[in-house]
């Protein structure tokens, strides 16, 4: 193979043998023929198995280790600090009360900046839905607060079944979903 064709490959940097071959093609075409033949592929694959499976008569002769498995993904704690300070005294009077605690809790299971931002433009409307609810004082002070959980559900840290049950029901799940889902993503305030 020529040293302009090995230049190529190695400037190409690419996985895609199809698309090296194609591009060096348009380079030599002896040279893109030589790389898609048989027999490079077989002499390639009989130096790797010799490499990998040695003469079994061998010294060097080793038996086949599998890899290890990947450790499973250890599930953190969830962080209950309040984000945002909450009087236990005083009632939750409106949505408004709720909203940067919403979207710092949702905004704490984010996969990416554009997930936040998503979770802050539906924040008014997730405030209003949780506030009409029918949530107790507990749950909403939970709300508020705006704990950045991060792991687990947040139905988990709900002090009461009646506050799981209206969580957990198809209805106030589907509005939760189309509170996120019909929102235009506004750039997240500097911190």
């Amino acid at each position: 193979m020529s040293e302009e064709a090995l230049a190529y490959i190695v400037e190409a940097d690419s996985d895609d043998i199809g698309a090296v071959i194609g591009g060096l093609n348009k380079v030599s075409e002896d040279d893109a023929a030589l790389l898609a033949s048989r027999s490079l592929r077989k002499d390639f694959d009989g130096c790797i198995s010799e490499a990998a499976l040695p003469d079994s008569g061998s010294p060097k002769a080793q038996s086949y280790a599998p890899p290890e498995a990947a450790a499973k993904p250890v599930v953190g704690k969830p962080n209950l600090k309040p984000a945002y300070p909450v009087r236990a005294d005083q009632p939750v009077s409106s949505s408004i009360e709720l909203t940067k605690g919403l979207v710092s809790m949702f905004s704490s299971y984010a996969r990416d900046e554009s997930q936040k931002k998503t979770y802050a433009a539906a924040g008014q409307c997730l405030s209003t839905l949780v506030y009409k609810a029918g949530f107790s004082q507990e749950a909403l002070h939970f709300f508020a607060g705006g704990a950045p959980l991060g792991t687990g559900s947040i139905v988990e840290h709900l002090p009461n079944d009646k506050d799981k049950a209206i969580w957990q029901s198809p209805r106030f799940t589907q509005e939760l979903v189309d509170c996120t889902t019909n929102t235009t993503p506004t750039p997240l305030p500097a911190s």
